[in-house]
């Protein structure tokens, strides 16, 4: 018994012994995804634990328990590929800000990123920091990856803020909020500013609806939390940028309380109502979000009833007085945030000197070897084979795929992607296993992976892909991870198989109905959602681009319209109808209009440029260098090119420090795009970031 007493008095002392590294390496795993723990062995993580200790013993920062545990040790940003980065440039980061102040050190470690990449648009795959590093460019989203990386890397706490989608314009973006020791500052990643809480977007997040990160862990801290998921906490941080409300929505049934009603807050963008956050309704029927001061649309149902309504207020009642299956139509108008900038206090003398650094960082970028040197080795030795390999990726793929991945795709059929997945070979480890010999048809390998392969769900919330290896090595992975093996599988064995990358589905179910878009603007004026009493699922041709004609399920759906105005707000439609198994039938978005005609905003002194213009109506551009919202301004005008050639009027470019900036109505963020004519009358004005540039010329210009 004594024995027993002693052993027990010293358990704390033991406990309290263990080695730090192991404490926290317990802790991630606590929340680990599952695509992350199949994919990466225990020392990945104990490496990279043991070089986040050394840092934060090494820099000194006074950083408290809990912003270290979920803001600094996480490796994971948001839905990367994991890499080597944190091991391999934590010396250099660290060397880079020894000895500055938190803030300071976070502007500097800024440029640090601004010389390794900028920005360019891609698709939805998120590379890792090195490959991004190795490519020199990203998009926002994988911009911020690689500046939150860098950022944690030195020891310093960061995180990714999104707003999922901007409620003024289309599009989303993603930067960085730092922890200085005073609370979290924001800056735009990759694009360093001469103080903390300035960006290009400091106007346009004032319009922001929601504003969200995804903390690694079980976090507790100040914020809202929208939801808690078994591998991280994705808060709400809106209230840090702009005045907020807390809508509470009530969900009624018959006039009763629809406990359990699942209640989805949404907002308009390219053409969809696209989810934020789903709840469900407590015993009152009610559920509750923070969001900025414009219009939320909000969809419930519940059971095969459903209902909606537009949040304007702290207080809404849906009634679900609809039925699945129910045909009909509706108009609703949302109405975004207005835009109210955020206060900077740089000075000119300050502006000026980060812009001789930026273009400094340019040329230090330019002279790095952006080569894809596995490609180059690749093209030599297999001359003949390698530009059938190299057709089916993409163009980002091309940059940053490794020389292993290309010759392991030589042993089978078909791309070596199958989606968004991390490409790692996998053919010949397969076919070198005598288990999946003689299988020959898709219905055979599908049995296979159902009888051999375990489906683990609710340990991978945000979808991360898992690589074919993974699963095979492993014999787990959740719905999405086992559709990726199955096709990776049937291409290994010589079996033509692909993803529906609209739908998500491997094997299409029956009965098929045939849509025949008779618009190609999809996702610009229209888009297409199936709505089940699980949910909705919106038809993505994001990656694909649409079909002549679309093969769907049986079921209901939803057409939804919009028409984007100047001012941001939408003139929306909703179309509710069903489609049967064999029935084909014209797609046919209907859109509405303006009946009015752009009235007059404001007035100019151009007379100076009659010049160049002439009398009439003429497009003034006064554009920017190389940032984010100028290069957008660029795509959106080149997309517009066809109506601006038929329209044949003027298009003059002033820089972005003429005088007669002051002079255009509204914000002055760069770039500026004003229509308006040689009497100095301003119809429209497009300022700063705005992804829907070219859809507001096309609806202004044919009215003047």
């Amino acid at each position: 018994m004594r024995r027993l007493f002693l052993a027990l008095a010293i358990m704390p002392a033991l406990i309290s012994c263990q080695r730090p590294s192991e404490k926290y390496i317990s802790w991630l795993y606590q929340s680990m995804p599952l695509p992350d723990n199949l994919q990466y062995p225990r020392e990945y993580w104990e490496q990279n634990v043991n070089k986040t200790l050394e840092v934060r013993e090494k820099m000194g920062w006074d950083i408290p328990e809990r912003e270290f545990r979920h803001f600094v040790l996480p490796l994971r940003v948001n839905n990367e590929t994991l890499d080597d980065f944190r091991t391999l440039y934590a010396d250099t980061l660290c060397a880079r800000v020894q000895g500055m102040s938190l803030a300071d050190a976070a502007l500097e470690i800024n440029h640090w990123c601004h010389e390794q990449a900028t920005y360019q648009p891609s698709d939805g795959r998120t590379g890792s920091p090195e490959d991004i590093m190795l490519r020199g460019v990203g998009r926002c989203g994988e911009e911020s990856v690689l500046a939150v990386a860098a950022l944690r890397a030195a020891g310093i706490p960061a995180r990714q803020v999104y707003t999922p989608r901007w409620a003024h314009t289309d599009d989303n973006h993603a930067w960085v909020e730092v922890w200085t020791g005073d609370g979290w500052h924001f800056m735009g990643a990759c694009e360093p500013e001469p103080a903390l809480d300035r960006a290009w977007f400091n106007g346009a997040v004032s319009r922001a609806m929601i504003l969200h990160t995804k903390v690694y862990g079980n976090y507790k801290g100040p914020e809202d939390v929208i939801q808690r998921t078994p591998c991280y906490t994705e808060i709400n941080v809106v209230r840090g940028y702009v005045p907020a409300r807390r809508t509470t929505v009530t969900v009624l049934e018959d006039g009763r309380p629809a406990k359990g009603a699942q209640v989805s807050f949404r907002i308009y963008n390219y053409a969809e109502f696209y989810n934020v956050v789903t709840y469900k309704a407590d015993n009152r029927g009610r559920a509750s979000l923070d969001m900025g001061l414009g219009d939320m649309f909000v969809l419930a149902w519940h059971g095969n009833r459903f209902g909606y309504g537009v949040a304007r207020g702290e207080s809404l009642t849906v009634e679900l007085n609809h039925t699945f299956g129910e045909e009909f139509a509706d108009e609703l108008d949302v109405t975004p945030p207005a835009e109210h900038p955020l206060a900077s206090t740089v000075t000119q003398e300050m502006a000026d000197e980060n812009t001789r650094r930026l273009a400094e960082e340019d040329a230090i970028r330019a002279a790095h070897d952006h080569v894809n040197h596995g490609v180059e080795a690749f093209r030599s030795r297999y001359p003949d084979r390698a530009d059938a390999i190299l057709s089916l990726l993409s163009a980002k793929d091309l940059a940053d795929v490794k020389y292993p991945v290309l010759e392991d795709a030589l042993l089978g059929t078909g791309s070596a992607r199958v989606e968004l997945e991390h490409l790692r070979p996998y053919r010949a480890e397969i076919l070198a296993s005598d288990e999946v010999k003689g299988l020959s048809a898709r219905q055979e390998v599908m049995e296979w992976c159902k009888e051999n392969i375990e489906i683990v769900e609710g340990s991978n919330p945000q979808n991360l892909r898992t690589s074919p290896i993974a699963v095979w090595r492993s014999r787990k992975a959740d719905d999405l991870g086992f559709k990726l093996f199955y096709v990776a599988l049937c291409r290994t064995l010589g079996i033509e198989a692909q993803m529906d990358l609209a739908t998500g589905t491997v094997e299409k179910s029956a009965p098929q109905a045939f849509l025949r878009p008779v618009s190609d603007r999809y996702f610009r004026d229209y888009t297409l959602t199936r709505f089940t009493p699980e949910g909705t699922s919106l038809l993505d041709y994001e990656e694909t681009g649409l079909p002549d004609i679309l093969s769907v399920d049986e079921g209901y759906y939803l057409l939804t319209t919009g028409t984007r105005l100047a001012d941001g707000s939408v003139l929306v439609r909703l179309e509710f109808f069903n489609v049967k198994g064999g029935e084909s039938r014209d797609l046919v978005p209907v859109t509405r209009v303006s009946a009015d005609k752009p009235s007059v905003i404001g007035n100019m002194d151009v007379d100076a440029l009659l010049p160049q213009t002439g009398r009439g109506y003429f497009l003034l551009t006064i554009m920017g260098d190389k940032d984010e919202p100028t290069s957008h301004a660029r795509s959106e005008l080149a997309a517009a090119s066809q109506l601006l050639e038929d329209w044949g009027r003027p298009i003059v470019e002033l820089p972005a420090t003429t005088p007669l900036l002051e002079q255009v109505p509204g914000p002055h963020n760069i770039p500026v795009i004003v229509l308006c004519d040689s009497f100095g009358r301003v119809f429209y004005v497009s300022s700063g970031y705005n992804t829907s540039l070219a859809a507001d010329l096309e609806r202004i210009i044919p009215k003047l």
